[in-house]
């Protein structure tokens, strides 16, 4: 389904990129590139560009927040002694899983 809206008149080329991709903070044909100094947002529907921080402890966050998750799993195998591979843990190892790899 295409969507039409009318542009203001006697627009220029950086005019139109504003324009149309002013929000997102995107710049260029199809506001295909990100503006300087900022970054694609990593679950953003849009695609919508952030300023990039610089976090030294970026890092640190990531693993903990694996290592919790991994723990998490850990513990409620071994106190609800729960076969990793039946039927029911289909669910929770495609959740850890999904959790995991949407942070690299």
């Amino acid at each position: 389904l295409l969507r039409y809206f009318p542009l203001p008149p006697n627009l220029t080329e950086s005019d139109l990129d504003e324009y149309m991709c002013g929000e997102i903070n995107r710049v260029g044909r199809l506001c295909g590139q990100c503006k300087n100094g900022t970054g694609p947002l990593v679950f953003s529907a849009v695609l919508k560009c952030v300023e990039c921080l610089d976090y030294s402890y970026g890092w640190i966050v990531y693993l903990a927040f694996q290592s919790m998750i991994s723990t998490f799993f850990v513990v409620i195998v071994i106190l609800f002694r729960v076969k990793i591979f039946a039927d029911n843990m289909a669910v929770i190892v495609l959740f850890c899983q999904m959790t995991g790899a949407g942070y690299h």
